[in-house]
């Protein structure tokens, strides 16, 4: 029979283990540790039955973030409802967590709209990870109104809700930026060129958004690699 001393040693031997492989094994660690909820009711019905595993079954989440993981230049053209946002996040506290002093830069339309994205869904899974041994303590900062926009980890990374803008690039360097709606986003060019220059040294730029119309950003480049409906897809990767 193992003493306390001898169990305790063995949990940590293998929270360790796991630590290792999930670095290089992203989706390991989304399916086997994080929680998402379900946003589509009202917030005063929360509670347990709400909370959901990852679904590990969507194949599409799992080629996504092997793209996240090779491409430094990503654009997703997305609709509602298929947890990019979601897939972001969790990309996000997974490189806060494995690729140490990582500047990871959210930006939304608003400041508000960012910073609910941290809070409620980058904050939620860190929290609520499956095994409480995988917390980490972080530093935790909040916007005027009350929500956390920004997290710095006990390795040096942080994660940063912003408002859109091609000014508040010019002012930081990021590892990571990620436009979440660019289309509707009026400053979204200025933050691309002003992200540019970052790509160069070795950031990386992610686009996600669902669709407003033929000229935002993200339908520009599907019209110019050929792109116009599902259909030139299937064409492209038959």
């Amino acid at each position: 029979m193992l003493s306390e001393r001898e169990e305790a040693a063995l949990l940590l031997h293998e929270r360790d283990r796991l630590e290792e492989i999930y670095a290089t094994n992203p989706w390991k660690f989304f399916k086997q540790q994080i929680i998402t909820v379900d946003e589509s009711e009202a917030i005063t019905t929360f509670n347990a039955a709400r909370k959901f595993p990852w679904p590990g079954y969507h194949t599409y989440l799992r080629e996504t973030l092997s793209v996240l993981q090779n491409e430094q230049l990503v654009a997703l053209p997305k609709s509602r409802r298929m947890m990019v946002s979601w897939l972001m996040c969790g990309y996000y506290i997974w490189a806060a967590r494995f690729q140490p002093s990582s500047a990871l830069f959210y930006m939304s339309e608003t400041e508000q709209k960012a910073a609910f994205a941290v809070d409620k869904r980058c904050k939620f899974m860190e929290d609520n990870l499956r095994d409480p041994a995988f917390r980490q303590p972080r530093q935790e900062m909040k916007t005027k109104t009350g929500l956390v926009g920004h997290m710095t980890y006990p390795n040096g990374s942080y994660i940063w809700a912003l408002a859109s803008g091609g000014d508040v690039l010019r002012q930081y360097t990021a590892t990571k930026i990620f436009l979440d709606e660019s289309e509707f986003q009026d400053e979204a060019p200025a933050v691309v060129r002003a992200a540019l220059p970052m790509v160069e040294n070795g950031a990386q730029l992610i686009l996600a958004s669902s669709s407003d119309g033929p000229l935002g950003i993200i339908a520009e480049l599907a019209d110019a690699c050929g792109i116009k409906s599902y259909k030139d897809v299937q064409r492209l990767v038959a």
